[in-house]
């Protein structure tokens, strides 16, 4: 009987076999038929990315552009400002100037001295005028400057490193 067992188990076995490899076979089959009805689906979600991808983009260069434009707006408009600030302080100096030596009325042959001290009022107030210019003509800039600021500190985190050291290098 021993024989009998041996060839009945190797034949049962074998059956086993032959039935896990048909299972394993029809589970491939499955898989294959799985990937060719999930494939349209994941092609689409790919499409979707990259779509999604290139809008995010185009956004971030749309706004970009923006901020260069609003920079270079805010820029002309400060440098004009400022261009109207000197033209009036140097006008003002100018008259200031002007005023003194109409109100002097320098003789010839003044002293050394008396020229000395002349050139140091002028220089003082000149001085005077200008600080005051500069602080009249900045201190209203800074609120601003302070809004511009506040702008770029809200979208810093989101600008690429190029832009980033464009800004730094410019203020």
């Amino acid at each position: 009987m021993t024989m009998t067992d041996n060839s009945y188990q190797s034949t049962a076995r074998e059956a086993l076999i032959i039935e896990a490899i048909g299972d394993i076979g029809e589970l491939i089959n499955r898989v294959e038929a799985l990937k060719g009805v999930t494939a349209p689906y994941f092609a689409s979600l790919e499409k979707s990315q990259a779509d999604a991808i290139a809008v995010v983009q185009q956004h971030t260069h749309q706004q970009q552009q923006e901020f260069r434009t609003f920079t270079e707006m805010e820029k002309a408009a400060f440098d004009q400002k400022l261009q109207a600030s000197m033209d009036k302080v140097a006008s003002q100096l100018e008259a200031a100037g002007k005023l003194m030596a109409n109100e002097l009325g320098r003789p010839a042959g003044l002293p050394l001295w008396k020229q000395a001290s002349i050139a140091l009022a002028i220089a003082i107030i000149a001085s005077l005028l200008s600080i005051g210019a500069s602080y009249r003509m900045f201190g209203r800039e800074q609120d601003s400057q302070a809004a511009i600021g506040k702008a770029v500190m809200q979208v810093w985190d989101e600008l690429d490193e190029k832009t980033k050291a464009r800004i730094e290098q410019e203020y």
